[in-house]
């Protein structure tokens, strides 16, 4: 009882699950946002791919940090994203969505940066990018490549 008011604490499970996945999806983004800001740290990791041009699939935060924090390092002919547009207007870079990179695609690594979708979009991209070019923004940044 709380200030003379009965109440029950009844909170479904799934609810529960849906903020621990959110919690855990949000402390991911900020130890990738942190590491993003390492430019020796991120030079290091580009180099390891071995691409002198990239892909960058999503136009939210990340995606953005990760276009500043490499744009000097490789060449990113654009930003792919499925509403062809960015959460942070940076004017600088041409925005396109799946089927514009389908025609114009050429073998370069594209690192997936939302973290939620990214086995929905690795399979739109399967059928015309080899398995080895999606790399996703944890694997880049957490030294699996």
């Amino acid at each position: 009882m709380v200030w003379g008011y009965k109440y029950s604490m009844s909170i479904p499970e799934e609810l529960i699950d849906a903020y621990a996945k959110e919690t855990e999806i949000a402390v991911c983004k900020f130890n990738m946002m942190g590491r993003l800001l390492d430019s020796n740290y991120v030079k290091t990791r580009v180099e390891l791919l071995k691409s002198s041009e990239l892909y960058i699939y999503g136009g939210g935060y990340l995606g953005i940090q990760l276009y500043r924090s490499i744009n000097n390092l490789v060449r990113i002919p654009s930003i792919i994203d499925q509403g062809r547009k960015l959460s942070v207007d940076i004017g600088d870079i041409p925005v396109i969505d799946v089927p514009e990179l389908e025609r114009v695609y050429k073998g370069q690594k594209i690192i997936v940066t939302p973290i939620a979708f990214f086995q929905e979009i690795r399979k739109e991209l399967l059928p015309f990018v080899a398995e080895k070019e999606i790399v996703f923004l944890g694997e880049f940044l957490g030294g699996f490549i």
